[in-house]
């Protein structure tokens, strides 16, 4: 600002001056403020961003309010999780022969997508979803996570997909078929995975 334009703002009050300060400098001013926006809006992702400790998702089952918070934030608050980690969940995909076409393409998308991304660990499914995974071998042999999955009695003989139908929650929760997890093969969370499955059978 020079000399000149200094003088000029004194000479100037109230409205006028904030009118000639626009008018001159409008360009700096909404650089300026774009600027702070784009620094505020980072610190604001920064400090409320949520780390993802567990990808879980749900095939060919709705899970109501309550076991959705026994899935994820029950889990969370049984780890000792902070308020910043938390169980991401995949809801909504349908893998049916009785479901549109479209709808089970969309959801084999966004499944493959997910495994694709490594942003997928556990599954709960139902016995189509099951047969269907395990025939395109998504999941891993739950036993090389915990030796002691080798007692589970719901597990199959490959040791890939645990019937979970008797732990409570699930059982309180009324489902009128059974309820089946696997774990897929490139996992990101392995450990906590086998955590996941101890907290269902511990609740």
């Amino acid at each position: 600002m020079t000399k000149t334009d200094r003088d000029t703002l004194r000479s100037l009050h109230g409205r006028k001056k904030w009118e000639h300060i626009w008018a001159y400098y409008k360009l700096p001013i909404a650089i300026v403020l774009i600027v702070v926006y784009i620094l505020g809006y980072a610190a604001y992702r920064h400090v409320t961003k949520k780390e993802d400790v567990l990808y879980l998702g749900l095939v060919n089952i709705t899970a109501g309010s309550d076991l959705t918070e026994q899935l994820t934030t029950g889990f969370a608050e049984a780890q000792g999780l902070t308020k910043k980690q938390r169980v991401d969940l995949l809801s909504g995909l349908l893998l049916s022969e009785s479901a549109e076409e479209q709808y089970v393409y969309a959801s084999e998308m966004k499944l493959l997508g997910a495994v694709s991304a490594q942003r997928l660990d556990v599954v709960l499914m139902d016995e189509y979803a099951r047969d269907r995974l395990l025939a395109e071998d998504y999941f891993l042999d739950l036993r090389t996570l915990d030796a002691s999955f080798h007692a589970l009695s719901g597990l199959n003989a490959g040791g890939t997909v645990l019937d979970i139908s008797d732990t409570p929650f699930v059982r309180q929760a009324g489902f009128s078929d059974k309820v089946y997890l696997g774990v897929v093969q490139n996992a990101p969370h392995p450990e906590r995975a086998a955590a996941y499955i101890h907290y269902l059978f511990q609740r």
